[in-house]
């Protein structure tokens, strides 16, 4: 007998081994897998909440559009980026179902520094996004004194150290007449973390 005849014996049945490994790929390639979603929602509600989205008092229609000349169209498009820097209720309020909330809308590329009530003078005609890539984006260690001080009173040393230094390979002195101080700068490079793309 061949090793491939032999048989497997178990509780009465009798089953061939290279059968036993057909019918196990099998039942293997049967199992279906599925990715698991990143984000779960679950409705508490009796029906799932929709937005009323309304422009200048009159709501807006949901539009029918066909998905083929739509993907062709926005493939001819370049994306446009585009950031909340305000709304009509204080941030972390809560308000009832129903409540209007106005946003404001901007895009990153178009905001100068000179938008904020304490600018970094020497970079107020950047814009956000410029001084998020300049600054930020390619430089773990001024990202994490940011994500780690909210504000510029709680740096150490070492954290005005490393935001002074970056500052200043980007041709930005910190110094300490109005509008050139750390306090500025730390405020204009947190907006530039927040916006920037």
């Amino acid at each position: 007998m061949s090793f491939l005849s032999r048989v497997i014996s178990s509780g009465g049945r009798v089953i061939p081994t290279a059968q036993a490994q057909v019918q196990a790929q099998a039942a293997q390639a049967a199992v279906p897998v599925t990715a698991q979603p990143a984000t779960v929602f679950v409705e508490l509600g009796e029906a799932s909440q929709q937005a009323n989205i309304a422009r200048n008092g009159v709501q807006v229609p949901v539009l029918t559009l066909n998905p083929a000349v739509l993907q062709t169209q926005l493939g001819l498009t370049t994306k446009v980026v585009a950031k909340v820097v305000s709304q009509s209720i204080q941030a972390g309020v809560s308000v009832a179902k129903g409540t209007t909330i106005d946003l404001t809308l901007a895009e990153p590329t178009s905001l100068k520094v000179s938008v904020l009530q304490n600018a970094f003078v020497p970079l107020q005609d950047s814009t956000l996004d410029s001084v998020f890539k300049t600054v930020v984006r390619d430089n773990p260690q001024v990202q994490s004194v940011l994500a780690r001080n909210i504000a510029s009173t709680q740096l150490t040393t070492s954290d005005q150290a490393t935001l002074t230094s970056a500052l200043a390979q980007a041709g930005a002195e910190v110094g300490t007449d109005p509008g050139h101080t750390l306090d500025s700068a730390f405020s204009t490079l947190q907006a530039a973390f927040t916006f920037g793309t």
